[in-house]
Parts: structure tokens; sequence; C-alpha cells
């Protein structure tokens, strides 16, 4: 591509600021060419701007006039404004001005106003001492070249034309090639004793999901985890579990942390030093809701499914490829501007799959293309990749699914066969002419047991089994560990979905979440593979099970409610119950409870509080803490309390028998599930309550254990203040 885009086109669609080597580079190679072009008398202008230099594909730099939108002014050097003129010299020394200005903006771009620019003091000194309002006093051209030029060989930077088309816009995986080679070395107390001799060294090249390829220095009995890790700690990777490295033999197979490389490398690599063998940094659980990866993960799952879009590796209608196409294009692109590109900005191969090429005309898709492009305008690079994901969950049914072939043992001739291996279960899918459709679904809540020694499921319900034969033995092994490690991941991400529900108490989701819990307690067994891992049911499970059920009955028979911030102030002539003790079930315990509001005190006097979950006060939260902690809070609190309180809304709720409302036994409930039990709490029986007044009622005498009355105190001293009674 051999057209110009503007550096503020480049920071729109990347949506965050240069970096500080970015910076340098790009300070260099201007600073370059403006001093060539001072030396061509009429050339020279004065002021630049982010919207008037313009970054090739190729790596080279052009200027244009700056545009009418723009506000010139902010880039635009004292003297001049004041309409000063000058010489071709003094030229060169204005738009050093426009240049430390336009540098200095694209360091800051869209950074809050509260966070400092992300520059070091030696770039941010010299960006300054361009932007000085006195032209005696600006560094000149020629110096800003020097220190440029210094700069980049101390810290042996990328040459600028290298960062300057890393910058231009398009597919990351063509700039990926630019990218110089990484080689990383695994650390001698990883290596076994015979490290040390060349005759074990061997070499990997990892190929990431943007393309880049890592060659990884190892040698012949060294572990895939501990290539995983080196790969993760060189990426800063944070959640690193959603993936894997796998090696192709006809499909992805994912090499397993404790296993040797050699062992699933070909045996050239093993004789041969000089042979390198290539890995693929892959995801291997997939996650049905979006939004709970961290931006970073997200990107690198965008990545991935938008190559396996663009290979055919995962089937797509041509309409739903080509929308995804356009997003991929404003994500890459940012705003359609074909007026500022030509129309021909972008190449449809590398947006579309060669199967929907095959299937339309050429001037259709580019024409779709460029409409779906601009029906995307003014969203954010972050907004058009995060609905490119989505669209891919929500439309796509093989989104997420690891592909393997094998053949029914006993219709061996009805045409190929695929197995797909997902967090939901097992998929069986025919394939013909090239196309694979669904033939049959095991989900793991279906699924008794899967064998290894050929590739047998067996349902739940009706005891049948349906044997497959793989091509090796050990790919049936394979599977079947395989089925276990996402049946688990899929019980684990029920877990963190029904926890991210709770924490933004959308109760409405508990529901279903809360179903689907119940009945992915129910397990698969593997008959290789540990059966507590996969999940068997146990008696214990069992009443968890008809709990979830009960919990997701109720919920849905309850959905309103809401959190309310309440300051009160204390009044210590008031009575007040106070309810000292928690109540348990098995290893979990159930918050702090607001359980009934004292008649004619502070809180029935502000007429909003309701029995409810306690969740803070004073900006402490009160979520997971023991009593004696909560005394603590409350005992430090000072005359005026805040209260953030999760309550039902509407009128107040009858109080149950042990002294709580319906609704908040229900909190309870889903509080068991998910709060583990605190190895430090105070022990009172469930019956127990403190009945006090603030005149000296004394406390009955069975809540005499140790530590109760001084709770009981501490308790006392707000609760009661505060006309409400806590449990």
């Amino acid at each position: 591509m051999g057209t110009f885009v503007t550096l503020t086109e480049v920071l729109e669609a990347r949506g965050s600021p240069l970096e500080e080597d970015e910076v340098w580079c790009l300070l260099l190679a201007t600073a370059d060419a403006l001093l060539d072009i001072s030396k061509k008398p009429g050339n020279m202008c004065t002021v630049l701007s982010p919207g008037s230099m313009l970054l090739s594909a190729n790596g080279s730099l052009a200027f244009k006039s700056c545009a009418r939108s723009e506000d010139v002014a902010s880039y635009t050097a004292p003297e001049v404004q004041q309409g000063l003129t000058a010489s071709t010299r003094a030229a060169a020394e204005k738009v050093v001005y426009s240049l430390g200005m336009t540098l200095y903006w694209c360091a800051d771009y869209h950074l809050p106003q509260n966070q400092p620019v992300q520059i070091s003091t030696e770039l941010e000194g010299l960006l300054l001492s361009m932007c000085e309002d006195m032209a005696v006093r600006r560094t000149d051209l020629l110096t800003v070249l020097e220190t440029c030029e210094f700069h980049h060989k101390s810290s042996m930077l990328p040459s600028p034309e290298r960062l300057i088309r890393q910058l231009d816009m398009g597919p990351e995986f063509l700039r990926a090639l630019e990218e110089p080679l990484v080689v990383l070395e695994l650390p001698g107390s990883i290596l076994t004793k015979k490290g040390k001799s060349p005759a074990t060294h061997r070499e990997l090249s990892v190929v990431m999901p943007n393309g880049q390829s890592i060659l990884v220095k190892c040698e012949v009995k060294t572990r895939g985890g501990d290539v995983f890790d080196m790969i993760v700690a060189h990426s800063n990777l944070v959640e690193h579990f959603y993936f894997g490295l796998a090696y192709i033999d006809n499909e992805f197979f994912f090499v397993d942390n404790d296993t040797k490389i050699s062992k699933v490398a070909p045996d050239s690599w093993k004789k041969v030093p000089t042979t390198t063998f290539v890995l693929f940094f892959r995801i291997k659980f997939f996650v049905n809701n979006i939004s709970l990866l961290h931006k970073q993960t997200r990107h690198q799952f965008y990545l991935q499914l938008r190559r396996d879009l663009l290979e055919d590796r995962l089937s797509c209608h041509e309409e739903t490829a080509l929308y995804l196409g356009g997003l991929a294009l404003q994500t890459e692109y940012g705003d359609c501007m074909p007026e500022v590109y030509g129309r021909n900005y972008y190449r449809p191969d590398q947006y579309v799959s060669k199967s929907v090429m095959e299937k339309r005309a050429l001037p259709y898709v580019q024409a779709e293309l460029l409409r779906l492009h601009a029906n995307n305008a003014q969203m954010l690079t972050n907004e058009s990749e995060l609905e490119f994901l989505k669209q891919i969950c929500q439309q796509l049914p093989e989104y997420g699914v690891l592909f393997h072939r094998v053949i029914r043992e006993k219709r061996p001739s009805d045409g190929e066969i695929v197995l797909g291996v997902c967090a939901k279960g097992v998929i069986v899918y025919e394939v013909k002419d090239g196309c694979r459709s669904t033939a049959q679904n095991f989900f793991w809540r279906e699924t008794a047991t899967i064998s290894s020694s050929k590739f047998i499921i067996e349902c739940r319900g009706s005891r049948k089994k349906y044997n497959f034969i793989t091509e090796r033995s050990r790919i049936a092994k394979y599977l079947c560990n395989l089925c276990s490690a996402q049946h688990k991941f899929n019980n684990e991400m029920s877990s963190r979905q029904l926890s991210h529900s709770l924490v933004s108490d959308n109760i409405v989701q508990y529901a279903a979440v809360c179903r689907t819990q119940s009945s992915q307690l129910k397990s698969i067994s593997c008959s290789e593979t540990p059966q507590d891992d996969s999940g068997l049911t146990t008696p214990q499970e069992e009443s968890l099970t008809k709990l979830c059920d009960d919990v997701a009955a109720r919920i849905e028979a309850r959905v309103e409610r809401e959190v309310i911030c309440v300051s009160l102030k204390k009044d210590p002539k008031l009575g007040l119950i106070v309810i000292v003790g928690e109540d348990t079930i098995g290893r979990y315990d159930l918050g702090i409870f607001i359980a009934s509001i004292v008649p004619g005190g502070p809180a029935d006097k502000d007429g909003r509080i309701r029995p409810g979950r306690l969740i803070s006060l004073n900006h402490v939260s009160l979520e997971g803490v023991t009593f004696s902690e909560a005394g603590e809070v409350m005992e430090g609190s000072p005359e005026e309390v805040q209260l953030i309180v999760s309550q039902p809304k509407g009128s107040q709720t009858t109080l149950m028998t042990d002294g709580r409302s319906g609704d908040d036994s229900l909190d309870e409930i889903v509080s068991v599930m998910m709060t583990p039990k605190a190895s430090n709490r105070l022990h009172v029986p469930r019956d127990v309550r403190a009945l006090s007044t603030q005149d000296g009622c004394p406390i009955p005498p069975s809540l005499n254990c140790v530590g109760s009355e001084e709770i009981s105190v501490e308790l006392r001293k707000i609760s009661g203040n505060l006309g409400i009674s806590i449990s």
C-alpha cells in the first residue's frame, strides 16, 4: 500500500498515545527530513501539525498544508502568529516549535488530565526546549537531530523507517512480518546437566497470534511449560491461562506443560541440531462473555480469530464474513475516508477469506466492505474490536470449538467425521463437500464417561456408548484429556460468571447462572483421568445442586433490588437490639446483615433503610469480614456514619422466624455458594441473640463465649446509636 495516512489518523485508529521509543524514532525521521527540505529555498513550511504529517507503509514521511479544521494556532510559533518575516534558516527554527508541540500532543494523546505524560525526563526536556516561546531560547533543528541520533545509537532503537511502517495502518499480521526476529534463550537453571553440550541444543519457532515468530533456544529435553512460561513472560500477558502452545499434525494439538518437546517433535528435530520445530501460541479455552477478558487478552483473541476467519479455519456465512470484515477495517484503519486514501486503500483478500471471494464477485466484495466500513464511523479501535468478537461469539456456532478427525467404529464408510471439543461438550460433525454440519451433541451434563482406550462417549441417561476410532491411540488419550480440561474450564467459568453477577448485583442474571451452575455440578469422568478432577457428584454436591435450583426459582420470583447510600447521625439516647453471632452452612458464611429497624431511631426516621445486606460502612467494605473486624470498623466510626446497603425495593419485608427477611435469606444462600469460610471466625450458636440497651440492660449469660461480650459492645456502639439491628 503506497498511500499516506496522517499522524492524527494513526492515533485515532490505535486509541492510545505514542510510546517513548516511537516518539524518539519519529522525531529523528522528521528532523532529518526537515533539514533536507530547508536546504531547498522556498520549500520550507513554517507550521506542522498532527494532521499535516503523513506516514507511508514504505517507511517514508511527507508533509502537507495544515487542514482548515485543525486548531493550527496551538502548533504555530508565537513569532509566526505575530506575522514576522524571516529567512529560510529562521523558518527552519520556527517549524521546530510546531514539531515539538505535535510530538508532545502525540505522547499526551487521550491521557486523563490528572495523569502525567509517560515519557522520560530526557525526552520531555528536549520537547519542552523545542516549544520555547522565545526563538532565541529554542533548541535548533540540527541540535534536535544530533540529540536523537545519539539516543538512537545508545538505546539501539529500530530504524525510523521500520517504526513508520509499523505505525501505518492495515492488518497487524502483515506489519509483524517487518518486526526484527526476537530470540529467547532458556536460562541455564532450566536446562538439564547435558544442556551445556552443543549436541543437545535445539531451536523452536513460536508463532504468535499477530503472526510474529519468536525463536526460542532450548535443548532436547526441554518441557512445554518452560517454553510457554518464557513466551508469556516476554509478552507480558497477564491472563495466560486461556492460551497454550500447539503444534500441527493435520490439526492443532496442545502441548501439556509437563510433556517434553521431544515427545511431540518430529524425529528430525531430535536428531539434527539445525532443525527448527514450529509451535503456535493459540487460544485453548474460549469464553462466551468477552467482557470478562482483560483488554490485552481480548486483543489476542481478536488477532487469532481474525486469522482463523481469513484462513477458513472458522466457518462463516459470506454476509457475516463481510460484516466482520467491515469491523476489522474500522479497527485497523479508523474511519472510512476514501477521499483521503482512495477507494483501494485496502486489499479485500486481507479482510475476507478465499472461500468468500470465490462465492462473490470482486466488485461486490469491494463495494460491500467499503459500505460496511463507512457504517462503523466514529467507533474507536477498542469498540470495533470488541464488537468484532461479540459478533463471532453470537453468530458463529463453531466459535470456541477445537476440531479433530475421527472414524465411527461401526460405520467407517459414512464419510468424514470430525469431533469438536469445546467448553460445553463434544460435538460430532459430518463433512460433505468441505462443509461441516452438526450430527450430534454430547453436552457435559448428559455425558457419564469418556474413555481413551478408543474414544468412547457414554450418555448419562440411556447409558448408550458411542465409539470413535482415531488415527493413533495416543490421539484418543489426548482427546480424553482435552475433554476433561474443557469440562473443568467450563465449571470454573460458570463460577467466575456467577461472581461477576454478584458483584454487579444483577439479580436477573443470578437466576440463569444459578441454574447453569446446578446442572454443571453434574459431571463426566474420563477412564484415564482422576475422577475427582472431573467432578463426580457427591452427596454434598447433590445438596448444593438442589440449593442452586431453589435459589434460581426464588430469585426469579424476586428480581427488584436496589443499592442505596445513606448518611446517619448517631443518637446515644435510644435503646437497641444488637444481634450478635453468625449463621453458617457448611464451610461458608453469610455476611453482615441489617435484620430489623429500631422504631424511632435515626434509621427509622430517615425512612430509606430496610432489612438487607450491609455492604460497607464509611467507605470500608464489610463483604466477607468477621464480626470482630466489623466491630473494629464500627468502633472507629465518626459521629456521622455512611452506610451502603443492598436491599429489596418496595415496602419493608416481613421477618422470618430467625429474624431475617425472606429476601435477605436469599442473599445468604447466594453468598454460601461464593464466600469461603474464614478460619478465624467467632463461632456463636445460630439461635443466640443479645438484647441490650444503652442504659445497661444485661447481656444474656448464654452469650458468654470467647470475645462475644467485646464484640457485643463494639456492635452496640454504632448499630444501636443508628437504630438498626445487625447480624
